[in-house]
């Protein structure tokens, strides 16, 4: 009952979404691909500038949603770093008021401190995820919190913070909670990572109150991903050592398979097609596999794997049966690669690309945005690496996800240690 009920109320909720919208990670579908956008075949030689505003450290991602803009960073409340929660005009930059959540864990390393996740719009609220494991839920009409829990404190999580001693293969431990949640209609499920019968867990919306936790793996920084696959819906879930499919009615697990990699590092979010799963890290490479029903379970089976692309943090795009993306980073230097959905054959392979970058589908283009501030426009086509335009230095050092909106693309530096910001470009 509680499936054809949720089935019901995501379709009236997809129905009121706006064009332009891009309400969580990876946008509306949490394909990568930017709905109900104009073709765009080309990038102006020196995009104009709408307005550009300061902005707090942090790498969460952007979101947008019926001309509201939410970025995650860091602010200074009462002398406390903390991550905060701001909701912008897009037209104008103006912010429209600022909630903090969570005190703000201060990393030392490359990465720096601020939000690791991307926000989550859905309806009427806000979710919020910190590194340090905290999932708020605030109001978008008034930046009122609306509850909290703590992944530590409620669910049994271990947080070391940094490297401490003790933390090796636990992952979201050591660099902080990244993988994004997702909803369904009425529901949250959350990568908490504890790991004794709270490996992930399923909350109401509305109140924040417990409907099930299962699980006993720690968490890695893969974003979560609901679909059906094999006419069953689920939770599908990259932990710190494993896929796994998690029915979405109980949490019941319907299959897993390993996925072990060096310090626990899953990052990439898996992509559903049809039945079958396909993921990638940077120790395993890329593999798929076909999920099928098996008495009161499902079985995982491999349908191929490429252990030559190891990609470490970008997601990939699946457009017309190929899939987008970077394939193996060495340092700072990756390939930007085209692979076959089907099969997992490497098709072309092009080389200058940085050790991450964001890709946005756009009908039949690619908007890139690498960690070093370059935007470039590229065909989505197998038959050949192709660039429609590229701009240099449209940003500072960055593991941000843009939002491209209507024609404007939204950008956020995170790294400096002073004069991070906020810009928006019209690209044509």
């Amino acid at each position: 009952m509680k499936a054809a009920s949720a089935t019901l109320l995501s379709l009236v909720f997809l129905q009121t979404t706006f064009a332009g919208d891009w309400s969580q990670w990876r946008g509306e579908q949490r394909d990568g691909f930017a709905q109900d956008e104009e073709p765009l075949n080309a990038l102006a030689a020196k995009p104009k500038q709408m307005w550009q505003v300061p902005a707090g450290k942090g790498q969460g991602g952007l979101i947008l949603s019926q001309g509201r803009l939410v970025m995650c960073h860091e602010t200074v409340v009462g002398g406390k770093p903390m991550e905060t929660a701001a909701v912008i005009d897009t037209i104008t930059g103006k912010t429209l008021w600022q909630a903090p959540y969570s005190e703000s864990w201060q990393y030392t390393n490359v990465y720096g401190p601020g939000p690791r996740t991307a926000p989550m719009i859905d309806g009427d609220l806000l979710f919020c995820q910190s590194a340090t494991g905290v999932l708020a839920c605030i109001s978008m009409k008034s930046g009122k919190l609306i509850w909290s829990k703590q992944y530590s404190k409620d669910y049994g999580a271990k947080w070391f913070g940094g490297n401490a001693p003790g933390s090796s293969g636990t992952a979201a431990s050591r660099h902080g909670n990244n993988g994004a949640p997702v909803t369904d209609a009425k529901y949250i499920y959350a990568a908490a990572g504890g790991h004794e019968g709270a490996s992930l867990v399923c909350l109401e919306k509305a109140t924040g109150k417990l409907v099930w936790k299962s699980g006993n793996d720690y968490a890695a920084y893969a974003g979560l991903m609901f679909g059906k696959l094999a006419g069953v819906e689920q939770v599908v879930y990259v932990t710190a050592a494993n896929m796994k499919g998690y029915r979405a009615v109980d949490g019941k697990e319907l299959w897993s398979v390993p996925v072990k990699t060096g310090a626990a590092r899953n990052i990439v979010t898996p992509i559903l097609q049809g039945d079958t799963v396909t993921v990638a890290s940077h120790t395993v490479g890329t593999f798929q596999v076909r999920i099928r029903n098996s008495g009161d379970g499902q079985i995982a089976e491999p349908v191929w794997s490429n252990k030559d692309v190891k990609t470490n943090i970008t997601t990939p795009v699946l457009k017309d049966g190929y899939l987008y993306g970077l394939g193996s980073s060495r340092g700072k230097n990756s390939n930007f690669v085209c692979l076959n959905h089907k099969t997992g054959e490497l098709v072309w392979s092009e080389g200058g690309y940085d050790d991450y970058a964001s890709v946005i589908g756009l009908g039949d283009a690619l908007l890139v945005h690498g960690s070093r501030g370059a935007v470039t426009l590229l065909k989505a086509t197998p038959k050949a690496y192709t660039e429609l335009g590229r701009i240099d230095g449209a940003s500072q050092l960055t593991w941000n996800f843009p939002v491209y909106s209507n024609g404007v693309l939204y950008l956020k530096d995170g790294l400096r240690d002073g004069g991070n910001k906020l810009t928006a470009l019209k690209l044509q």
